[in-house]
């Protein structure tokens, strides 16, 4: 069988993205043929998303010659009991989704065709509808039936570091749950969604058919306000410090990112507007609510099942389906 794998953790990384490389390892172990596509750096929370203004650059890279950080060796020649593994391919601006398209149809064209498409391993779980609809992980998978492909996003229960025999236990499950699936797999499935715990024993312990548990934001908890930071900008050729100077008297605590427009400093000309027109937040999720609701998720959805030992596999279709019923005409008041 030949699978492409892509993820949305980037290259094996020790803290990011320690999962990719045992797992891959894995399916090379039970006779796969593996071409890999990965994202040059971490794109969780992205989805499907494609970025249509940035320039991708392939690398290909021999996957022995990865740092803990990331990183890799560009010069690195592989040893002898090495050099038989293909290079993976490293996509700078890629994304999980971009990573299924490059890799289905134009970086493997010397390779037989691809059967499958895996997406992952996640570094953590991906259970809950709004996990799924966010997920890169889940997101490769789905590109790839849009590419007329089968799909299997996986992830790996827990963002703690866990001990070698660990993973290895994990990446061991996985291969054996994707054979599972492909030997049998159902004609209405277009993809699916598999949740493995990190445990030594998971592979005694139950693979269970689940149902998405449904979840919704109970409050804005994504995004933090932050204090904008003293930028430098050019008015009428002489640096100025992004904030008018009586302003900084009276107040220094208000500082601005201002932009140089026309050769003007937009503070200076609107010393009285400029603060008011721009708020800056960024990145600062705090998941307490929605951990929570896991905790509390119903027996047989993917979260309950997960978060008590079992692996979870959830049957999707690629689509945000019509409500039964609802068709005709629309009698405006």
């Amino acid at each position: 069988m030949h699978i492409l794998l892509v993820n949305d953790d980037g290259p094996p990384n020790k803290r990011l993205s320690p999962y990719v490389r045992p797992l891959v390892d894995e399916l090379h172990a039970a006779g796969h043929q593996v071409s890999v596509a990965i994202p040059a750096a971490s794109r969780s929370w992205i989805g499907k998303a494609h970025i249509i203004e940035a320039a991708l650059t392939a690398s290909f890279v021999h996957p022995d010659s990865f740092r803990d950080d990331g990183s890799w060796d560009e010069d690195y020649t592989p040893s002898p009991e090495s050099a038989h593994l293909r290079d993976w391919v490293v996509i700078q601006n890629g994304t999980p989704a971009s990573c299924a398209q490059l890799g289905l149809y134009s970086l493997f064209a010397d390779r037989p065709p691809i059967d499958i498409v895996i997406s992952g391993p996640n570094h953590g779980r991906n259970a809950s509808t709004i996990y799924n609809l966010s997920s890169g992980t889940v997101g490769g998978a789905l590109e790839a039936v849009f590419c007329g492909q089968r799909g299997i996003a996986i992830s790996f229960g827990s963002k703690d570091p866990q001990p070698g025999d660990v993973i290895s236990a994990a990446a061991r499950h996985a291969v054996r749950v994707v054979d599972h699936l492909l030997g049998h797999w159902d004609e209405r499935v277009e993809l699916y969604n598999i949740n493995i715990p990190m445990r030594l024993d998971v592979e005694t312990q139950p693979v269970l058919y689940t149902r998405t548990l449904p979840y919704y934001w109970s409050r804005g908890c994504l995004y933090a306000e932050v204090e904008p930071q003293t930028k430098n900008v050019i008015v009428n050729g002489s640096m100025a410090t992004g904030v008018h100077k009586e302003q900084r008297q009276q107040n220094p605590a208000t500082i601005v990112n201002d932009v140089n427009v026309n050769g003007i400093n937009e503070a200076e000309a609107h010393p009285d507007q400029s603060i008011r027109k721009k708020r800056h937040f960024k990145w600062s999720a705090d998941l307490s609510d929605m951990k929570k609701r896991l905790q509390e998720s119903e027996v047989g959805t993917d979260a309950h099942t997960v978060l008590n030992g079992a692996t979870s596999v959830t049957a999707l279709r690629a689509n945000f389906w019509h409500v039964p019923g609802l068709e005709g005409p629309l009698y405006l008041e």
